[in-house]
């Protein structure tokens, strides 16, 4: 008899999640819950683009060496900025935007009338120390391809800060 009763109850416990799957895929295909969600890889993404953005403008200010170390930055930030996007593109199946922030800024500092100073390499320091942690704090709660993706980034970042800015700055 027990042998029977451990089989009714598997065979329940089937029946019951199969019947769980069948009414989550129900109420996920009729409510919008599913779509309205933001992609963790959202804001890294954001911050990716904003984070090249700020090194290009700081390296317009600064000195050749710390210069030099700034245009690398912010080309390492678009850099995962587009792979990035490449992967928010892949998982959503549609096209991946591209990063054009140049265009914007210069745009928005014509329609102000005078541009605001640009950021110091210190400014750009603590942004990406912020950033390289929100990345390795996603990329902990992610798996796979986006794990190591977020994890790159986060030690790209950590690198630039504590690698690239600090030798340029003893150089000059």
């Amino acid at each position: 008899m027990r042998r029977r009763e451990v089989l009714k109850s598997a065979g329940r416990g089937v029946m019951g999640l199969a019947l769980l799957a069948v009414t989550a895929g129900t109420s996920s295909a009729c409510g919008s819950g599913g779509d309205d969600e933001i992609d963790p890889l959202q804001e890294p993404y954001e911050t990716a683009v904003a984070d090249a953005e700020m090194a290009r403008s700081a390296a317009t200010a600064a000195t050749p060496a710390i210069a030099r170390a700034l245009t690398q930055i912010a080309s390492e930030r678009a850099q995962h900025a587009q792979a990035l996007a490449d992967e928010l593109a892949r998982e959503s199946g549609q096209p991946a935007p591209t990063t054009t922030t140049e265009t914007t800024t210069s745009t928005a500092a014509g329609a102000t009338g005078s541009a605001p100073p640009p950021p110091s390499p210190s400014d750009v320091a603590m942004m990406l120390r912020r950033s390289g942690e929100n990345a390795a704090a996603v990329a902990a709660s992610q798996s796979g391809y986006r794990a190591g993706l977020l994890a790159s980034i986060a030690a790209a970042c950590t690198a630039s800060v504590t690698v690239t800015l600090p030798q340029e700055k003893a150089g000059s």
